[in-house]
């Protein structure tokens, strides 16, 4: 009986062993995709697409001003985004004023990764690696206008 259980435990172990070979390496980047509202902004709704499939939406609001999104792309290439919404902010007269979404970009080495949206002058949006400085930082690519359907607040 004693034979017979520690075989079954050898060969257990072996299959275990050659599901997993040493140094495999994944076959998926994971990394955190992060908005938070800015001191002028009222609310922010962008839908986000990975490769022309939508991965999620980030909806920040002055109750919510912090959103995040999980997200997986296959390993070892670029990855295209498209950022699409709208972005409602108040002027210092008083007045809401909405700006549209629709920018696209690529995301390299973001393996573990936290991108964070941002805006530049609320005409232009994209994605930027976190961690200013640091070497080992995801590299990110604006491309342009995409063809986002806009909604209406």
């Amino acid at each position: 009986m004693r034979f017979w259980c520690a075989a079954v435990l050898v060969l257990v172990a072996g299959l275990f062993a050659a599901a997993v070979p040493a140094g495999a390496a994944s076959k998926d980047n994971r990394f955190r995709i992060v908005d938070e509202l800015g001191p002028d902004q009222v609310e922010e709704l962008i839908t986000v697409a990975i490769d022309g499939r939508t991965i999620g939406i980030l909806h920040i609001t002055k109750d919510d001003p912090v959103a995040e999104l999980q997200v997986k792309v296959p390993a070892g290439r670029p990855a295209r985004y498209e950022l699409c919404g709208f972005l409602i902010v108040q002027t210092p007269e008083g007045t809401r004023r909405q700006h549209p979404i629709n920018h696209t970009g690529t995301i390299e080495n973001a393996d573990g990764r936290v991108l964070k949206a941002f805006n530049q002058n609320n005409e232009i949006f994209y994605l930027q690696d976190g961690t200013p400085g640091d070497a080992a930082a995801a590299t990110t690519t604006i491309v342009g206008t995409g063809q986002c359907a806009q909604p209406v607040a």
